[in-house]
């Protein structure tokens, strides 16, 4: 008898610890939405392996009671459409890190949006004017909450004569 009772109370105590996760901030943690990035590049004419930066931003929420801190962010790319004179390769894909974001931290209940920058090349030896590559993102940020991951819509880089 006495295990069953030891056994109710703390299965009430874990109903109880459950049930005030949201409201006293224990297991609470950080939401992230809307990722975006800038949905298209007009490589210019001529370009050799032209640097250009494609803006990102994700809105950030911590509904916790503790501050965040965002300790990294990772991007993937993938190349998954062509059109053209495209010389890129269907499914190319690469990874960097990105060291230059902001905020570095999310204050308890916070609410904000992370930016960043991509940065990309771009070469264009006077292809025809319907040429493009579209690229998708995938975004892993590291914070202090754990590991999470976003995707962005796709960006496309285009190309003229």
């Amino acid at each position: 008898m006495r295990k069953i009772a030891r056994s109710a109370l703390l299965a009430s105590a874990l109903l109880a610890l459950v049930a005030c996760g949201p409201i006293c901030g224990i297991g609470a943690s950080l939401s992230l939405s809307h990722a975006h990035v800038d949905a298209k590049y007009s490589c210019p004419y001529p370009a050799n392996d032209l640097p250009y930066d494609v803006h990102a931003t994700i809105d950030a929420k911590n509904s916790s009671s503790s501050a965040v801190q965002l300790k990294s962010i990772q991007e993937t790319w993938t190349n998954v459409g062509s059109s053209g004179d495209w010389s890129g390769t269907e499914g190319a894909h690469g990874t960097d890190s990105i060291t230059k974001f902001s905020p570095k931290t999310i204050g308890a209940g916070g609410v904000t949006t992370i930016k960043f920058v991509i940065p990309f090349t771009c070469t264009n030896a006077g292809g025809s004017n319907d040429t493009w590559g579209d690229f998708s993102f995938k975004f892993v940020v590291k914070t202090s909450a754990g590991d999470y991951t976003i995707n962005p819509n796709n960006h496309r880089l285009t190309f003229g004569g």
